[in-house]
């Protein structure tokens, strides 16, 4: 029973709203560009902002917010997953001290004071910024280019 409520999340959450996709379609360009926006936003490093940030960004480049959005909520255990590992590479990027991070670590870091503790998350969210950055710029041409390959080559079939 529970397998069934499970699947049935998952097509009213993430497939129901592919069906409000214009009949004609959407030219494989635009749905690749839409798909590339809504993985590169999903992922980035910082809880909550990944929405605004995707909106922005689709408003910005004309895109269909249908695709970019569902795409970026499908991201977003993605997105914890590699939160850690982001702040992990932007430190040794920029040289700076090794990051050991935990609730112990984190906990550790609030003992100093509240605005202590804060500067340091937000010191590794810029790291993980910084990482996400460098990083999603080469990952959204590879992309881009690879769901517009797939996507012209099964409009001509």
């Amino acid at each position: 029973m529970e397998i069934l409520k499970f699947f049935g999340t998952v097509r009213d959450k993430y497939l129901v709203p592919f069906r409000l996709i214009p009949e004609g379609g959407i030219p494989p360009d635009k749905m690749a560009f839409s798909i590339t926006l809504g993985v590169v936003t999903g992922v980035f490093p910082v809880l909550g902002a990944t929405t605004a940030i995707s909106l922005l960004l689709t408003m910005l480049f004309r895109q269909n917010m249908l695709v970019v959005q569902s795409v970026q909520w499908v991201m977003a255990m993605l997105q914890v997953i590699l939160i850690v590992p982001f702040m992990q590479l932007g430190a040794i990027i920029l040289k700076a001290r090794s990051v050991d991070i935990s609730l112990h670590q984190i906990s550790l870091s609030f003992q100093h004071g509240f605005f202590t503790g804060i500067k340091t998350i937000g010191v590794l969210h810029l790291y993980a910024i910084f990482t996400w950055t460098l990083l999603s710029i080469p990952v959204a041409f590879i992309l881009y280019y690879s769901f517009r390959a797939v996507f012209r080559k099964k409009k001509v079939s």
